[in-house]
C-alpha cells in the first residue's frame, strides 16, 4: 500500500511539476495575445476530443480486462487505432472548413491550426488509453514514466520549436508532440496483449451500436461541461480580446491546475475502496458508499481551496511572469470556482455509484446556460473580473442544484459538520496569505516561503482529516 501510495503521488508530483513548470515558461515565453491563441486552440482541441474519442476510449478502459481475458484484446485495441486515426483526420478536415469559414482563432490559418487538430486528435487518445490500461494491468512505473514523458517532452518540445519560430502553433506543436511520443504506451500494451486470438463471445462487446448506446451521454455531458468551464475563453475573446483571453487563462490555470492534480491524487488512492465498496450493493450499500466517499472526499478538497484562496497571490508571484500578474488580486475568485467545480463532482461518482449518468445532465445544462451568459454580460463590463465573477456564479449555481439532486437519487447524508471542520482549519490559511504581503514584501524568496509554510500546513490538516479513512484503503494489485 505504501509503495503504491508512494510511486502514484511522486508520479502525479512530477505531472504537477511539470505543468508549473509549463505555466511559469509559457507566461515567460508567450505574450498575453499568444497566450489567448494557445488558450482558444487548446479548447478547441479538447471539445473535439470529448465529442468524438475520449467517450470511446473510456469504453475502451471498461472492456480492457476482461479482453485481455478472452485473448482478444489485441483485436479490439486495433480496432480503436483505426477508429482514432479516422476519428483525427474527419477532425481536421472539420477544422479546416469552419476555421476557413469563420474567424475563429484568428492568430493561427486554418491550414496550420487543423494540422494542429490531427496531431493532437492521434497522439492525445492513444496516450491516455495506453496509460491506463497500464494501471489496469498493474505496471505503476510503466503508467508513471509514460504519463511524465507526455507533459515534460512536450515542454521540452514546446520550448525548442518556440526558440525558432516564436509563434503560438510553434508551442502548441512541441506541446503536442508529446503526447505522440507518450502514445508509445498504447503500442507496448498491444504487445503485452500479444495472446492467441480467443473467442470474444462473453466479452464486452466492441461494436458500434454498443459504443454508441454508452458514449452518447457522455458526449452530451461533455459538451455542456465545456460550454460550462471554458467557453469563456471564446466569449471573453469577443468582448475583450485575445489578450484578455491568454491574461486570464493563464491566472486560471494557476488555480485549475493545482486544484485538478489534488483531485486525480485523492481519486487514485481512494477509487480503488470506493469500487470495492460498489460491488454487488443495494439502495442502502450505495448509500453508505457514497457517504464514505464524500465524507472523505468534500473536507479534503475545502481544505485543499482554502490553501489556493490564501496562497494564490504566492503561487501567482511564482508561476506568472510580471507582465500576467495584473490576473493576482481576483485569483481568488478562480479558487473558489474551483473549489466549487470539485464538491460538485461528487455527483458524478453518485452517477457512477447507480450506474446512471443522468443525474448529472441538469447542473451541466445550468453550467452551459449560466456560464457564457454571466461572462458576455458581466465581462462586457469589466472584461477581467466579469468574467471571474461571471464564472463563480455559475458554479455556486451547480452546486446548489447538486445538493437537492443528490437527495433525492439515493438516501444520503452530507458531511457538513466535517466540511465546516476543514473551512475552520483552512481559515488560517487565508488569513496568512492575507496579513504576510502587509509585513513583507512579496518578494518571489518570500513567496516560496509562504508557499512552503502553507503546503506543511495542509499537507498536515489533510492528513490529519484523512486518519479515519486512509488505513482502509488498499490499492489494487492489478495484473502483472
Amino acid at each position: 500500500m505504501i509503495r503504491d501510495v508512494f510511486v502514484l503521488g511522486a508520479g502525479r508530483g512530477l505531472q504537477a511539476l511539470a505543468g508549473l513548470v509549463t505555466i511559469r515558461v509559457a507566461t515567460d515565453l508567450l505574450t498575453p495575445e499568444t497566450m489567448g491563441y494557445v488558450a482558444q486552440t487548446t479548447s478547441l482541441v479538447w471539445l473535439l476530443s470529448w465529442i468524438v474519442v475520449a467517450p470511446v476510449g473510456l469504453y475502451v478502459g471498461r472492456g480492457f480486462l476482461g479482453w485481455l481475458d478472452y485473448g482478444v484484446a489485441r483485436m479490439q485495441l486495433m480496432r480503436f487505432l483505426v477508429f482514432v486515426t479516422t476519428a483525427a483526420v474527419a477532425s481536421a478536415l472539420l477544422v479546416l472548413i469552419v476555421r476557413s469559414c469563420t474567424s475563429i482563432i484568428e492568430g493561427i490559418s486554418a491550414v496550420t491550426l487543423a494540422a494542429l487538430t490531427l496531431i493532437y486528435m492521434f497522439g492525445f487518445p492513444l496516450q491516455t488509453a495506453g496509460t491506463g490500461c497500464l494501471i489496469l494491468l498493474g505496471r505503476r512505473i510503466t503508467y508513471v514514466a509514460f504519463g511524465n514523458l507526455a507533459v515534460w517532452g512536450g515542454l521540452l518540445f514546446a520550448v525548442g520549436l518556440f526558440h525558432y519560430f516564436s509563434s503560438p502553433e510553434a508551442w502548441l506543436l512541441g506541446v503536442y508532440l508529446g503526447n505522440v511520443a507518450a502514445a508509445f504506451a498504447f503500442f507496448l500494451v498491444m504487445r503485452v496483449a500479444e495472446k492467441p486470438a480467443g473467442d470474444a463471445t462473453g466479452s464486452l462487446p466492441f461494436t458500434v451500436r454498443v459504443v454508441f448506446m454508452f458514449a452518447w451521454p457522455q458526449v452530451l455531458t461533455s459538451v455542456l461541461w465545456w460550454a460550462q468551464s471554458l467557453s469563456y475563453r471564446f466569449v471573453l475573446g469577443e468582448v475583450g480580446g485575445p489578450a484578455l483571453v491568454g491574461l486570464f487563462a493563464a491566472g486560471y490555470t494557476v488555480c485549475s491546475g493545482t486544484m485538478q492534480t489534488f483531485e486525480a491524487l485523492f481519486n487514485e488512492i481512494y477509487n480503488p475502496k470506493l469500487y470495492r465498496t460498489l460491488a454487488d450493493q443495494g439502495q442502502a450499500g450505495l448509500a453508505k458508499a457514497w457517504n464514505e466517499y464524500a465524507s472523505a472526499y468534500l473536507p479534503a478538497v475545502v481544505l485543499f481551496g482554502a490553501f489556493l484562496v490564501g496562497m494564490s497571490p504566492f503561487l501567482a508571484k511564482v508561476l506568472l511572469a510580471e507582465r500576467y500578474r495584473e490576473i493576482v488580486p481576483i485569483l481568488f475568485l478562480p479558487a473558489l470556482t474551483e473549489t466549487l467545480r470539485s464538491m460538485a463532482t461528487a455527483l458524478h461518482t453518485m452517477g457512477v455509484a447507480k450506474l446512471d449518468m443522468r443525474i448529472i445532465v441538469v447542473p451541466v445544462v445550468v453550467g452551459a446556460i449560466l456560464s457564457p451568459l454571466l461572462v458576455y454580460v458581466l465581462g462586457s463590463a469589466d472584461p477581467l473580473l466579469g468574467t471571474a465573477v461571471g464564472m463563480f456564479l455559475a458554479y455556486l449555481a451547480v452546486f446548489l442544484v447538486v445538493i437537492p439532486i443528490s437527495r433525492r437519487t439515493l438516501p444520503i447524508r452530507w458531511p457538513v459538520g466535517r466540511i465546516l471542520g476543514a473551512v475552520l482549519v483552512g481559515i488560517p490559511m487565508i488569513i496568512f496569505g492575507q496579513l504576510l504581503p502587509m509585513a513583507f514584501e512579496a518578494t518571489l524568496a518570500i513567496s516560496v516561503l509562504a508557499l512552503a509554510i502553507g503546503v506543511l500546513y495542509m499537507a498536515g490538516a489533510q492528513y490529519v482529516l484523512a486518519r479515519p479513512w486512509l488505513a482502509t484503503v488498499r490499492v489494487g494489485k492489478g495484473r502483472k
